[in-house]
């Protein structure tokens, strides 16, 4: 997915948001905003959305000095999520489709996003969106593909978000597929790390790595070995929320981009409705065959 003009709109708000995140000095927020504004004069956009944000977010610790501006935010999302996911988990156990209402709880947590601007309810949303359908829904593909052995690697998103993985990755077991779940190496926007996957106790359910970078989505220059070999040894990769999805959309993996949908971009790339829920398959791209 390549970025358009409107994806610099998105770059300033978020410079400005995380600076102010990051301190309550307004001439740091006009530095970072001055310096962000440099940046973007001779850059291009023939590159993924996300990936337009990492230059602004390194601006802003480089500015304030703040290395992780959300910190204290993500932890309060944390805290919340897992007050509701005994509620969430019951709600899983109960239904006919104990898997596809778990892809919609999975999906509902991508709500716990800070990188788009838009306000969220953990305790309200989350509940409301479960009762909601799939604009695009690839259930059925994903469960007769999980089966005992399978490989699957879950690219997470967000801290707090991750919480409500959990039934998700619980039911992926159940079927006898083996998981693994990746976080990102360092602190960018409220994305999880390994000491949200610790926090959340989801480290005690699957076993987590790391992409190798703090990157919006992946930076597929600077993942590590492990984490490309898991892509490229799984049968299946779950990808979580924007990011994710406008990261790995050309990848060649057999991949399933699992998100609520949160911008006009990512909605007309997928030919969906802001607000819509999406499970989305993308298959294993076929080897071309040489001529003689």
């Amino acid at each position: 997915m390549k970025a358009k003009p409107d994806c610099i709109v998105c770059v300033f708000r978020q410079a400005l948001d995380s600076a102010r995140f990051a301190t309550k000095d307004r001439r740091k927020h006009l530095k970072v905003m001055q310096d962000v504004a440099r940046w973007v004069a001779v850059t291009h956009l023939d590159r993924a959305p996300a990936s337009l944000s990492r230059p602004l977010y390194k601006t802003v610790v480089d500015v304030t000095g703040n290395r992780d501006p959300y910190r204290a935010i993500k932890a309060r999302c944390n805290r919340t999520a897992m007050r509701l996911l005994p509620y969430v988990q019951k709600r899983v156990n109960a239904a006919r489709d104990p898997l596809h209402v778990a892809l919609k709880a999975a999906a509902a947590g991508n709500i716990i996003d800070l990188g788009v601007g838009q306000k969220f309810d953990i305790k309200r949303d989350i509940p409301a969106l479960l009762d909601r359908p799939f604009r695009i829904d690839a259930t059925d593909e994903l469960r007769r593909e999980l089966k005992p052995g399978a490989r699957v690697l879950y690219i997470g998103d967000n801290a707090g978000e991750i919480v409500f993985d959990i039934p998700l990755l619980r039911q992926m077991l159940k079927a006898g597929a083996r998981v693994t779940f990746a976080v990102k190496s360092g602190p960018i926007v409220n994305d999880a790390t390994m000491s949200d996957a610790r926090m959340t106790g989801l480290a005690d359910v699957v076993p987590v790595i790391e992409t190798g970078s703090n990157d919006i989505g992946v930076d597929w220059t600077l993942v590590s070995r492990q984490f490309l070999k898991a892509v490229e040894s799984s049968h299946i990769v779950i990808s979580k929320g924007h990011g994710n999805f406008e990261t790995c959309d050309e990848r060649p993996e057999n991949f399933y981009y699992l998100l609520k949908c949160k911008c006009h971009m990512v909605a007309e790339a997928l030919g969906v409705d802001i607000g819509d829920l999406v499970l989305v398959h993308k298959p294993r791209m076929k080897k071309l065959r040489r001529k003689c």
